[in-house]
């Protein structure tokens, strides 16, 4: 996984930053990160959420079913959902370049 550029969201603290992610919390700590993106008819959610060991976790669904999932530093994985949403916004393939 390539570290974020300076253009792509860092934390969830960031990306909570822009108002199409919703980011839940309790007790000071993030337990979710959505964004939902309608295109071509479908219905895609992208989210993230800590796992156990301090990684974060990064799940893709498309239409309710799960297409991808990665694990990693948080860092990395808010820019690789960033990247994920920009390419479905623009109608490109998720995963693209």
């Amino acid at each position: 996984m390539d570290e974020p550029t300076a253009r792509e969201p860092a934390s969830v603290a960031e990306l909570a930053q822009v108002r199409a992610w919703t980011v839940t919390a309790s007790k000071g700590w993030w337990l979710t990160a959505e964004r939902t993106v309608d295109v071509h008819g479908r219905r895609w959610v992208v989210g993230l959420t800590p796992t156990a060991g301090g990684a974060t976790a990064l799940m893709l669904w498309c239409d309710d079913v799960v297409v991808s999932h990665r694990r990693g530093p948080e860092r990395a994985l808010c820019g690789l959902a960033a990247h994920w949403v920009t390419n479905l916004l623009a109608g490109r393939p998720w995963e693209a370049g």
